[in-house]
């Protein structure tokens, strides 16, 4: 491919605005062209449901990704609020919904997804929301009066989050899950029992191992919840926090066949972010990344697309990547900080339990080497186990136990 003179990037998202700012930083001068449907332009995702839900007087400009001055002073041309109606990645041409066709030398995809919707009967009810963007956020929260009633259906972080968030805000609040332990899919089950019982004990109603069958509306506004056991309850609003899809409806069917994974709907590149048509990256959410074994991850969280972005910048510039950081993760649920990092293993077999504080640091642990950590209100001990996993050090689990050991002495290996 000839040298790159132009920029396009489609979603200003973590990924999207950090391949734009390394761009810059790293001397590209061409013109760089940034379009996303939402008019609120380029905002942090996590508060949504957090700050911005919880507290009324918190706008996206407040939680912005990057400041419009900085978009000024690196000569970026926006576009927010303006819907791509397709892409097509052979000649490069995007054309937007107002009919308005754009090309350029490379096409960035940073479009993250939008939030699943169950199959259900009345789940387009518009008391019936999902969390996705400022919009959603800002919906919820007008409905959030005194003592409102709401349902959260999804047992993962974004309902569990949502959960602590609106029961702090003072709803009366219903969790649901379609299975027995909320987040234990996610985290070390004992772990998972102590953060629910936490949630409930500030008033939440969690219901477990529930199916839904449809809702309905009533005539006072209220929607009725109807589950397959015949129970029901009544509630002003429900929120489906159920996970996210891709978001590709600017592909042709013919074009999907070849570009998105069949397995994670992701669009399917390789360790330089690139696709398989010459010059289209895709980057974060959207992003289906093979791995060096041959296996392909979609990750949905703000690290991992920060650092997808900044590498799509580096491959674009053609210079070396930069090294690939530790996943790590957060989830703020009401007065819990959750910190992950590395790889959860939940069987028993494989988790060291060190007891310090109120809530235990938990280790996973194969052949006396860390490989993930998660933690409650307690981040250090979380970057010490980073520390570890990069450093690959041998541990004897005994070590990590002994909470007369410091974790620091123990992260240089």
């Amino acid at each position: 491919m000839n040298e790159v003179e132009s920029v396009i990037v489609i979603g200003a998202s973590a990924a999207g605005i950090n391949c734009v700012r390394q761009l810059r930083n790293g001397g590209f001068l061409g013109d760089i062209t940034l379009i996303d449907k939402d008019k609120n332009g380029a905002y942090e995702r996590p508060p949504l449901s957090k700050q911005i839900l919880m507290n009324a007087e918190t706008t996206s400009k407040d939680v912005a990704l990057i400041k419009d001055d900085e978009l000024v002073a690196f000569n970026i041309n926006t576009q927010f609020g303006a819907c791509v109606d397709q892409v097509d990645p052979v000649s490069r041409k995007v054309t937007l919904e107002s009919g308005e066709e754009l090309s350029a030398d490379v096409i960035v995809l940073a479009t993250g997804g939008e939030a699943r919707r169950l199959p259900i009967e009345g789940a387009n009810l518009s008391q019936v929301l999902v969390l996705r963007n400022y919009e959603d956020a800002h919906n919820l929260r007008q409905r959030i009066k005194p003592n409102a009633r709401v349902a959260v259906i999804g047992g993962g972080f974004i309902g569990a989050e949502t959960t602590a968030s609106l029961s702090q805000s003072g709803a009366l609040v219903h969790w649901l899950d379609a299975v027995e332990l909320p987040m234990a899919h996610l985290l070390p089950e004992a772990l998972c029992e102590k953060i629910v019982e936490n949630h409930c004990g500030q008033g939440v109603e969690l219901v477990t191992n529930c199916r839904i069958n449809k809702f309905i509306e009533q005539t006072d506004g209220q929607v009725s919840i109807l589950f397959d056991d015949g129970t029901a309850i009544d509630v002003d609003a429900v929120v489906m926090g159920v996970g996210m899809i891709p978001e590709t409806p600017y592909f042709s069917d013919a074009i999907k066949s070849q570009i998105l994974n069949k397995t994670t709907g992701g669009i399917q590149v390789d360790e330089n972010q690139a696709t398989m048509f010459p010059g289209i990256y895709a980057a974060g959410d959207v992003a289906a990344v093979t791995q060096p074994d041959g296996s392909t991850i979609r990750h949905e969280h703000w690290q991992s697309a920060q650092y997808q972005g900044e590498r799509t910048a580096a491959s674009i510039l053609n210079e070396a990547l930069p090294p690939e950081p530790v996943d790590w993760f957060w989830s703020d649920q009401g007065d819990l900080h959750i910190e992950m990092a590395g790889k959860i293993l939940p069987t028993k077999e494989h988790l060291v339990v060190r007891d310090e504080g109120d809530w235990p640091v938990y280790f996973s642990v194969v052949d006396n080497r860390v490989i993930g950590a998660v933690s409650v209100n307690n981040p250090n001990a979380v970057r010490a186990a980073m520390r570890m996993i990069k450093n690959d050090v041998h541990i004897e689990p005994s070590q990590l136990v002994d909470i007369e050991v410091p974790l620091r002495k123990l992260m240089r290996g």
